[in-house]
Formats: structure tokens, sequence, C-alpha cells
């Protein structure tokens, strides 16, 4: 199962998160990181949803490897849902330089609060980090990666 603690983040994306943080605090609005770093076989796992065809097996085997992951079971419709275009070490998440949140309404995930996803969207621009629920293709509003830093560590930034 992924890991939500901040500590398993990139140093420089942690103090981005802490700030991420902060600054949503500011603004009145309450966040929950639910993943930080995830295991090359939990994205695999998660790439695979959407595709058991593709990969040749059934939702039930797709369910053992999710189990012995700590992962809940999909039902049949779940299973038919692409959520990932990331294959393993293509999300940031496996470098620990990615992380998944949830505004909180009343101590309660609030995963169809817009305004707030954009709002935290503006929040994440200021502070170097993008925003996934920018994105043209695949929006993702609840993540959140550190391209900057990983620009600067593999020298794609020059």
């Amino acid at each position: 199962m992924a890991s939500r603690e901040l500590e398993d983040l990139h140093p420089v994306t942690r103090e981005k998160a802490k700030v991420f943080l902060q600054r949503a605090k500011e603004k009145g609005i309450d966040v929950l990181i639910y993943c930080t770093y995830r295991s090359p076989e939990e994205q695999e796992v998660l790439y695979m949803q959407g595709r058991l065809e593709q990969f040749g097996i059934t939702l039930e085997e797709l369910n053992e490897k999710r189990v012995r992951l700590g992962l809940w079971k999909l039902t049949e419709r779940e299973a038919k849902r692409k959520i990932t275009n990331a294959k393993p070490w293509q999300s940031f998440h496996q470098y620990g330089l990615a992380f998944d949140c949830v505004p909180l309404q009343g101590g309660k995930p609030d995963w169809n609060n817009i305004e707030a996803y954009r709002a935290l969207g503006n929040i994440a621009s200021e502070i170097g980090l993008e925003w996934a629920g920018g994105w043209r293709r695949f929006r993702e509003f609840p993540h959140f990666q550190d391209t900057e830093t990983y620009n600067l560590i593999t020298k794609r930034g020059k």
C-alpha cells in the first residue's frame, strides 16, 4: 500500500509539500495527503486496471495482486476504468516527487470540490509544483508533482 508520509518524499518535494499544506490552511482549505511514495509493484497493478485483456489476466488475478499489496478488491465495473497512464517508474510517485491529496469538508474527503482543487492548483503553481488537474489529457485533480526538481535531477531543465 502506498505511503502517505511526507518523510517518504524527496527532501525538496517534502519542503514544498509542507509549504503547500500551510498555504492551503491559510486559505481555509483542510487537506489530506493520502499518497506520497508508491512502489513500482503497486504502480504496475494500478496500470493494469482497465487493461486486463492487454495483460492477459482475469479480474480475480488482478485482485489477488491488489490484496497482496494491501489494496481493496475491484468490482468488474471498477476494473474496466483506466486510472493511470503511468507504467512502473514512469510515475513521479516512485521517485518521491509526487503526492495525491483531497480537500476535507468537516473532516471528510470532498472529492468533488473543484473550487478547492483549483485553489490548491494555484498554490502549487506558486511554489513550483505541477497540478495534474491542469493537464489537457488525463486530468487528475488530486495529483501534484515536483516537475521542477525532477528536471534539475535529470538535467532536463537545461
